[in-house]
Protein backbone atom coordinates (compact mmCIF):
# COMPACT_ATOMS: atom_id res chain seq x y z
CA UNK A 1 0.00 0.00 0.00
CA UNK A 2 1.77 3.31 -0.83
CA UNK A 3 2.25 5.97 1.59
CA UNK A 4 -0.02 8.41 -0.10
CA UNK A 5 -2.85 6.54 0.13
CA UNK A 6 -2.03 5.62 3.61
CA UNK A 7 -1.80 9.09 4.55
CA UNK A 8 -5.45 9.12 2.89
CA UNK A 9 -7.15 6.79 4.85
CA UNK A 10 -5.74 7.75 7.92
CA UNK A 11 -6.31 11.42 7.54
CA UNK A 12 -10.19 10.22 6.53
CA UNK A 13 -10.64 8.63 9.52
CA UNK A 14 -9.02 11.04 11.91
CA UNK A 15 -11.70 13.57 10.37
CA UNK A 16 -14.61 11.06 10.83
CA UNK A 17 -13.42 10.67 14.22
CA UNK A 18 -12.53 14.01 15.42
CA UNK A 19 -16.37 15.25 14.43
CA UNK A 20 -17.62 12.20 15.90
CA UNK A 21 -15.96 13.04 18.92
CA UNK A 22 -16.86 16.77 19.08
CA UNK A 23 -20.91 15.54 18.40
CA UNK A 24 -20.57 13.51 21.80
CA UNK A 25 -18.28 15.61 24.13
CA UNK A 26 -18.71 19.27 22.98
CA UNK A 27 -22.06 19.82 25.36
CA UNK A 28 -19.87 18.36 28.32
CA UNK A 29 -16.90 20.44 27.12
CA UNK A 30 -18.80 23.75 26.39
CA UNK A 31 -20.30 23.20 30.06
CA UNK A 32 -16.61 22.69 31.64
CA UNK A 33 -15.42 25.93 30.11
CA UNK A 34 -18.28 28.11 31.39
CA UNK A 35 -17.99 26.25 34.45
CA UNK A 36 -14.79 27.63 35.19
CA UNK A 37 -15.12 30.63 33.84
CA UNK A 38 -17.76 31.80 35.53
CA UNK A 39 -17.05 34.81 38.06
CA UNK A 40 -17.74 34.34 41.91
CA UNK A 41 -16.74 36.75 43.72
CA UNK A 42 -16.70 35.97 47.72
CA UNK A 43 -19.00 38.60 48.30
CA UNK A 44 -21.27 41.10 46.33
CA UNK A 45 -21.60 44.18 47.75
CA UNK A 46 -25.27 46.06 48.15
CA UNK A 47 -26.21 49.60 46.68
CA UNK A 48 -24.01 52.63 48.46
CA UNK A 49 -25.67 53.45 51.71
CA UNK A 50 -27.39 49.53 51.96
CA UNK A 51 -26.85 48.83 55.12
CA UNK A 52 -28.17 44.99 54.18
CA UNK A 53 -25.60 42.34 54.22
CA UNK A 54 -23.54 41.59 51.33
CA UNK A 55 -24.79 38.37 49.24
CA UNK A 56 -22.98 36.14 47.70
CA UNK A 57 -22.67 34.82 43.90
CA UNK A 58 -26.02 32.38 42.86
CA UNK A 59 -23.52 31.27 41.11
CA UNK A 60 -21.44 30.18 43.26
CA UNK A 61 -22.59 26.68 44.29
CA UNK A 62 -24.01 25.18 41.07
CA UNK A 63 -21.72 22.32 39.85
CA UNK A 64 -20.71 21.48 36.57
CA UNK A 65 -23.75 19.29 36.07
CA UNK A 66 -26.05 22.92 37.32
CA UNK A 67 -24.13 24.36 34.85
CA UNK A 68 -24.81 21.99 32.11
CA UNK A 69 -28.86 22.41 33.61
CA UNK A 70 -28.15 26.04 33.43
CA UNK A 71 -27.21 25.70 29.82
CA UNK A 72 -29.76 23.72 28.22
CA UNK A 73 -32.57 26.44 29.90
CA UNK A 74 -31.24 29.10 28.76
CA UNK A 75 -29.79 28.68 25.38
CA UNK A 76 -31.06 25.04 24.38
CA UNK A 77 -29.43 22.31 22.12
CA UNK A 78 -27.99 25.33 19.90
CA UNK A 79 -25.97 26.47 23.24
CA UNK A 80 -24.99 23.15 23.91
CA UNK A 81 -23.08 23.24 21.05
CA UNK A 82 -21.55 26.44 20.98
CA UNK A 83 -18.20 26.71 19.73
CA UNK A 84 -18.15 23.35 17.71
CA UNK A 85 -17.15 25.15 14.58
CA UNK A 86 -13.86 26.63 15.69
CA UNK A 87 -13.13 23.20 17.45
CA UNK A 88 -13.51 21.52 13.88
CA UNK A 89 -11.43 23.62 12.34
CA UNK A 90 -9.06 22.64 14.86
CA UNK A 91 -8.80 19.58 15.02
CA UNK A 92 -8.72 19.35 11.33
CA UNK A 93 -5.56 22.01 10.97
CA UNK A 94 -3.66 19.52 13.91
CA UNK A 95 -5.07 16.40 11.17
CA UNK A 96 -3.61 17.82 8.08
CA UNK A 97 -0.45 18.89 10.22
CA UNK A 98 0.31 15.32 11.87
CA UNK A 99 -1.18 12.58 10.11
CA UNK A 100 1.67 12.56 7.54
CA UNK A 101 3.98 12.28 10.47
CA UNK A 102 2.06 9.71 11.62
CA UNK A 103 2.19 7.36 8.92
CA UNK A 104 5.72 8.29 8.43
CA UNK A 105 6.45 6.81 11.77
CA UNK A 106 4.26 3.50 11.19
CA UNK A 107 6.13 3.31 7.62
CA UNK A 108 9.13 3.69 9.76
CA UNK A 109 8.55 0.62 12.18
CA UNK A 110 7.34 -1.16 9.25
CA UNK A 111 3.44 -1.68 10.78
CA UNK A 112 1.00 -3.32 8.10
CA UNK A 113 -1.52 -0.91 8.75
CA UNK A 114 -1.64 2.57 10.96
CA UNK A 115 -4.08 1.47 13.42
CA UNK A 116 -1.58 2.05 15.94
CA UNK A 117 1.66 3.46 16.44
CA UNK A 118 4.72 2.09 18.69
CA UNK A 119 6.90 3.64 20.20
CA UNK A 120 10.62 3.12 19.56
CA UNK A 121 12.38 1.46 22.38
CA UNK A 122 14.69 4.22 22.83
CA UNK A 123 13.97 6.54 26.00
CA UNK A 124 14.80 9.44 24.94
CA UNK A 125 13.51 8.92 21.37
CA UNK A 126 9.91 8.32 22.79
CA UNK A 127 10.31 11.37 25.52
CA UNK A 128 11.51 14.05 22.55
CA UNK A 129 7.86 12.45 20.43
CA UNK A 130 5.49 12.90 23.37
CA UNK A 131 7.26 16.44 24.09
CA UNK A 132 6.52 17.94 20.53
CA UNK A 133 3.27 15.87 19.85
CA UNK A 134 2.05 17.28 23.63
CA UNK A 135 3.66 20.86 22.82
CA UNK A 136 3.75 21.88 19.20
CA UNK A 137 -0.13 21.70 18.31
CA UNK A 138 -0.86 23.82 21.42
CA UNK A 139 2.04 26.66 20.74
CA UNK A 140 0.56 26.72 17.21
CA UNK A 141 -3.11 27.14 17.02
CA UNK A 142 -3.78 27.96 20.86
CA UNK A 143 -5.17 31.31 19.09
CA UNK A 144 -8.18 29.12 17.84
CA UNK A 145 -8.85 27.76 21.52
CA UNK A 146 -9.11 31.29 22.48
CA UNK A 147 -11.92 31.69 19.56
CA UNK A 148 -13.51 28.46 21.00
CA UNK A 149 -13.93 29.46 24.61
CA UNK A 150 -15.19 33.30 24.21
CA UNK A 151 -17.56 31.23 21.28
CA UNK A 152 -18.36 28.91 24.16
CA UNK A 153 -18.97 31.67 26.82
CA UNK A 154 -20.08 34.44 24.70
CA UNK A 155 -23.95 35.89 25.47
CA UNK A 156 -24.57 36.50 21.35
CA UNK A 157 -26.19 33.64 19.46
CA UNK A 158 -23.88 32.60 16.77
CA UNK A 159 -24.44 31.53 13.34
CA UNK A 160 -22.51 28.62 12.37
CA UNK A 161 -22.10 29.67 9.04
CA UNK A 162 -21.37 33.36 9.88
CA UNK A 163 -17.66 33.54 10.29
CA UNK A 164 -17.54 37.36 10.00
CA UNK A 165 -20.27 38.31 12.33
CA UNK A 166 -19.02 35.96 15.18
CA UNK A 167 -15.47 37.33 14.79
CA UNK A 168 -17.23 40.60 15.15
CA UNK A 169 -18.37 39.76 18.83
CA UNK A 170 -15.79 37.51 19.84
CA UNK A 171 -12.91 39.74 19.13
CA UNK A 172 -12.16 43.28 19.96
CA UNK A 173 -11.44 46.06 17.53
CA UNK A 174 -7.68 45.77 18.07
CA UNK A 175 -7.49 41.98 18.15
CA UNK A 176 -9.32 41.99 14.51
CA UNK A 177 -7.19 44.64 12.74
CA UNK A 178 -4.34 42.18 13.91
CA UNK A 179 -5.23 38.95 14.55
CA UNK A 180 -1.75 37.72 15.27
CA UNK A 181 -2.46 39.89 18.67
CA UNK A 182 -3.97 36.37 20.09
CA UNK A 183 -0.40 35.38 20.28
CA UNK A 184 0.58 37.71 22.71
CA UNK A 185 -2.70 36.96 24.88
CA UNK A 186 -0.99 37.48 28.89
CA UNK A 187 -0.17 33.51 30.08
CA UNK A 188 -1.77 31.75 27.50
CA UNK A 189 1.06 30.52 25.63
CA UNK A 190 2.60 29.38 29.08
CA UNK A 191 -0.44 27.21 29.86
CA UNK A 192 -0.25 25.71 26.73
CA UNK A 193 3.77 25.35 27.37
CA UNK A 194 2.86 23.42 30.98
CA UNK A 195 -0.13 21.56 29.83
CA UNK A 196 2.36 20.06 27.07
CA UNK A 197 4.78 18.44 29.57
CA UNK A 198 2.61 16.60 31.25
CA UNK A 199 2.51 13.59 28.99
CA UNK A 200 6.28 13.08 28.61
CA UNK A 201 6.49 13.58 32.68
CA UNK A 202 3.81 10.47 32.97
CA UNK A 203 6.58 8.66 30.59
CA UNK A 204 9.21 9.35 32.46
CA UNK A 205 7.39 8.45 35.88
CA UNK A 206 6.18 5.46 33.81
CA UNK A 207 9.93 4.41 32.94
CA UNK A 208 11.18 5.37 36.47
CA UNK A 209 8.93 3.57 38.29
CA UNK A 210 7.96 0.93 35.82
CA UNK A 211 4.14 1.01 36.58
CA UNK A 212 2.93 -1.17 33.83
CA UNK A 213 -0.97 -3.03 33.48
CA UNK A 214 -0.26 -6.03 32.22
CA UNK A 215 -2.19 -6.48 28.96
CA UNK A 216 -1.81 -10.30 28.59
CA UNK A 217 -3.59 -10.29 32.10
CA UNK A 218 -5.54 -7.17 32.26
CA UNK A 219 -3.75 -6.81 35.81
CA UNK A 220 -4.02 -3.42 36.71
CA UNK A 221 -0.58 -2.65 39.15
CA UNK A 222 -0.96 0.07 40.55
CA UNK A 223 2.30 1.75 43.06
CA UNK A 224 2.16 4.61 45.38
CA UNK A 225 4.15 6.49 43.24
CA UNK A 226 1.60 5.98 40.34
CA UNK A 227 -1.35 7.32 42.71
CA UNK A 228 0.85 9.97 44.19
CA UNK A 229 1.86 11.11 40.55
CA UNK A 230 -1.65 10.50 39.83
CA UNK A 231 -2.84 13.43 42.80
CA UNK A 232 0.05 15.46 41.58
CA UNK A 233 -0.69 16.01 38.34
CA UNK A 234 -5.04 16.85 39.18
CA UNK A 235 -3.50 18.89 41.44
CA UNK A 236 -1.69 20.81 39.27
CA UNK A 237 -3.59 20.52 36.05
CA UNK A 238 -6.92 21.37 37.49
CA UNK A 239 -5.95 24.77 38.21
CA UNK A 240 -4.15 25.79 34.76
CA UNK A 241 -6.86 24.89 33.47
CA UNK A 242 -9.14 27.21 35.27
CA UNK A 243 -6.71 30.05 34.84
CA UNK A 244 -6.00 29.14 31.00
CA UNK A 245 -10.02 29.49 30.46
CA UNK A 246 -9.75 32.97 31.94
CA UNK A 247 -6.76 34.08 30.52
CA UNK A 248 -8.64 33.30 26.89
CA UNK A 249 -11.66 35.44 28.05
CA UNK A 250 -9.75 38.40 28.23
CA UNK A 251 -9.68 40.86 25.05
CA UNK A 252 -6.72 42.50 23.85
CA UNK A 253 -7.42 46.43 23.47
CA UNK A 254 -11.02 48.11 24.11
CA UNK A 255 -13.88 46.54 23.33
CA UNK A 256 -16.23 48.87 22.67
CA UNK A 257 -20.43 48.64 23.50
CA UNK A 258 -21.56 46.91 19.38
CA UNK A 259 -24.38 48.73 17.97
CA UNK A 260 -24.08 47.56 14.43
CA UNK A 261 -26.96 45.81 13.35
CA UNK A 262 -25.52 42.59 12.19
CA UNK A 263 -24.27 41.74 15.44
CA UNK A 264 -25.83 38.96 16.48
CA UNK A 265 -28.63 39.10 19.05
CA UNK A 266 -27.91 38.09 22.75
CA UNK A 267 -29.74 35.18 25.34
CA UNK A 268 -31.96 37.08 27.30
CA UNK A 269 -30.37 35.49 30.11
CA UNK A 270 -26.92 34.87 30.56
CA UNK A 271 -25.58 31.82 31.56
CA UNK A 272 -21.50 32.65 32.44
CA UNK A 273 -21.17 35.44 34.87
CA UNK A 274 -18.09 37.58 33.64
CA UNK A 275 -15.54 39.48 35.69
CA UNK A 276 -15.99 43.08 35.44
CA UNK A 277 -14.55 45.55 32.98
CA UNK A 278 -13.30 47.08 36.90
CA UNK A 279 -11.32 44.64 38.28
CA UNK A 280 -7.64 44.65 36.70
CA UNK A 281 -6.86 42.63 34.17
CA UNK A 282 -5.18 39.45 34.97
CA UNK A 283 -1.25 40.14 33.96
CA UNK A 284 -0.05 36.32 33.84
CA UNK A 285 -0.72 32.91 35.06
CA UNK A 286 0.37 33.25 38.57
CA UNK A 287 -1.21 36.85 38.48
CA UNK A 288 -4.72 35.52 37.25
CA UNK A 289 -4.14 32.52 39.67
CA UNK A 290 -3.30 34.94 43.01
CA UNK A 291 -6.52 37.35 41.81
CA UNK A 292 -8.64 34.24 41.68
CA UNK A 293 -8.04 33.07 44.98
CA UNK A 294 -8.29 36.93 46.65
CA UNK A 295 -11.71 37.73 44.91
CA UNK A 296 -13.31 34.03 44.60
CA UNK A 297 -11.04 31.73 47.06
CA UNK A 298 -8.94 28.79 46.52
CA UNK A 299 -11.85 25.88 46.04
CA UNK A 300 -12.41 27.77 42.69
CA UNK A 301 -9.21 26.95 41.17
CA UNK A 302 -10.06 23.26 41.63
CA UNK A 303 -13.48 23.19 39.56
CA UNK A 304 -14.49 20.10 38.21
CA UNK A 305 -11.22 18.59 39.37
CA UNK A 306 -12.69 14.96 39.15
CA UNK A 307 -12.64 15.58 35.11
CA UNK A 308 -9.13 16.54 34.88
CA UNK A 309 -8.41 13.27 36.97
CA UNK A 310 -11.07 10.95 34.94
CA UNK A 311 -9.08 12.20 31.37
CA UNK A 312 -5.92 11.48 33.23
CA UNK A 313 -7.02 7.64 34.08
CA UNK A 314 -8.37 7.32 30.85
CA UNK A 315 -5.71 8.69 28.92
CA UNK A 316 -3.27 6.06 31.10
CA UNK A 317 -5.34 2.91 30.40
CA UNK A 318 -6.07 3.47 26.47
CA UNK A 319 -2.01 3.46 26.00
CA UNK A 320 -1.88 0.54 28.83
CA UNK A 321 -4.34 -1.86 27.25
CA UNK A 322 -2.71 -1.45 24.07
CA UNK A 323 -1.03 -5.05 23.03
CA UNK A 324 2.78 -5.15 22.20
CA UNK A 325 3.71 -4.80 18.85
CA UNK A 326 5.49 -8.40 17.30
CA UNK A 327 9.01 -9.05 17.39
CA UNK A 328 10.61 -8.95 14.08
Amino acid sequence: MSNALLWLIATLSAVVGTIFSLAITMPFVGALVRYRATYTPKRLQGLPGDESESITSSSSSIGYFGMLKRVYRVEGWTGLYKGIMPSIITGLIAIVVFSPVAVFMAVGQGLPDVAAYTPPPNGVVTWTLAFAVSIIPGLLIFPLQIITNRAITTPHKLAAFAPSAALHVLLSPAERKQPLRLYLTPGVAFAQLLEGLFGPFVLLIDKFFGTRIFFEHRVLSLTGATLITFLVATGLLTPLKVVSTRLTLQRFGETDADTDVNTPPVYEEAVVDFRGAQEVPYTGLFNGGAQIVREEGGAVLFRAWWITALVLVLAVLSQAFVPPAPAR
